[in-house]
């Protein structure tokens, strides 16, 4: 007897083979579907699926693949449609509202992130604008204690602080 609760593409389970794995990759790589969507457009439950990937780690690994090219196409849009929203705001900016003093708008005023026009120039002239320490200095001088000392009261004298308490000898 049917269970009652079953409704939609879950109605009939499927028996998991290569064939139903293979359409479950499909939907993911080529439909860009999230994982639980491809898994039960092909009405399979993802309890089962995963079931049967945990009996064959050669089906997981094909199958995380697929997932991070799916993650992959997705994010490089994703930074696309970041980048061409830096731009606007950069180059071609946006308009804001001007009201006078009684509240009336009376105009518009183009604005622009200087923050936005930083990132961009880091990005196509990173051998100019890039943030990298402009010297690299290193110091492998080996002080004796007592010089140390000596060296130390030296710079308090210079900076006026208090002298530190006599050390036993």
């Amino acid at each position: 007897m049917p269970d009652p609760r079953r409704t939609g593409p879950l109605d009939r389970p499927r028996k998991f083979s290569r064939a139903l794995f293979d359409r479950v990759l499909s939907n993911i790589t080529r439909d860009d579907k999230n994982t639980l969507e491809a898994i039960e457009t092909e009405g399979i439950s993802a309890r089962h699926f995963y079931r049967h990937l945990e009996d064959r780690p050669d089906l997981a690994r094909e199958f995380k693949e697929a997932q991070i090219r799916r993650d992959a196409v997705r994010n490089t849009r994703r930074v696309e449609e970041a980048e061409a929203e830096l731009h606007r705001r950069a180059v071609r900016g946006w308009s804001e509202p001007v009201f006078d003093i009684k509240g009336n708008h009376c105009g518009e005023k183009p604005r622009y992130s200087d923050a936005c026009l930083i990132f961009l120039l880091k990005k196509w002239r990173p051998e100019v604008y890039d943030d990298k320490p402009a010297a690299l200095i290193q110091n492998n001088v080996a002080v004796a204690t007592g010089d140390a000392r000596k060296i130390l009261s030296a710079w308090r004298e210079r900076l006026g602080a208090a002298p530190p308490p006599e050390a036993p000898q």
